[in-house]
């Protein structure tokens, strides 16, 4: 009887799925986790004024690092192909857009793993259908086929996988809701902001801003 050949692992897979293990050691509780050949390069977003950006900063230390600053995303993270015609791309859709007004009214949850402040402002989704038509195109699609979902603006608050807790999503969402109901809190976009990845596991860091038509 012929004995069962043994199977050998080969080395650099073993070595591979360490370096994920430790670099991404909450990786199968996050159901968005990108194996390593699909991680994302680069996102846009749009960032408060310094006032609203430091009070919300300012809640968010208390609780956990979220690892990125206030923003609420126009473009979810993606591929780039083509990185100089992607960014001209936003340049044309910015410079066709003119200033607009986003209203931060009240807090919510993505199940239990998101809190987040919403936001009022028809001209954001204006904004965002034509922003990602305009810069598809120059996207890999083969890596972003999951990119194209409903689009429903927010500024994050906290994600539990950064390690916010459900306490402290509940403080933070009494604390947030008092300055949010204190005055209506609104505040005008006059740019837009993309963010790049230098390294497959660092953080996303501020790369330019993009002026809309005519606020300069």
């Amino acid at each position: 009887m012929l004995a069962k050949a043994k199977r050998i692992k080969n080395p650099q897979q073993r070595n591979l799925k360490s370096k994920i293990s430790k670099a991404f050691p909450d990786r199968n509780n996050c159901a968005t986790f990108p194996p390593p050949d699909t991680l994302m390069k680069f996102f846009v977003g749009i960032v408060p004024p310094e006032d609203i950006y430091n009070e919300i900063a300012g809640i968010q230390r208390k609780f956990g690092d979220n690892r990125l600053e206030p923003h609420i995303t126009l473009r979810t993270p993606v591929a780039v192909a083509e990185e100089v015609a992607w960014t001209k791309a936003i340049q044309q859709v910015c410079g066709s857009f003119s200033p607009f007004v986003i209203e931060l009214p009240s807090t919510d949850y993505f199940g239990k793993r998101v809190l987040f402040i919403n936001t009022i402002s028809n001209k954001l989704h204006d904004l965002h259908h034509s922003l990602s038509e305009a810069i598809k195109p120059y996207e890999k699609p083969e890596v972003n086929k999951h990119k194209d979902q409903k689009y429903h603006p927010h500024l994050t608050l906290g994600r539990s996988w950064c390690g916010f807790t459900m306490e402290g999503f509940k403080e933070m969402k009494e604390i947030t809701d008092e300055f949010l109901t204190q005055r209506t809190i609104f505040f005008t976009v006059n740019s837009v902001r993309i963010y790049h990845k230098p390294l497959v596991t660092g953080r996303y860091a501020p790369k330019r801003d993009i002026a809309l038509f005519n606020s300069h």
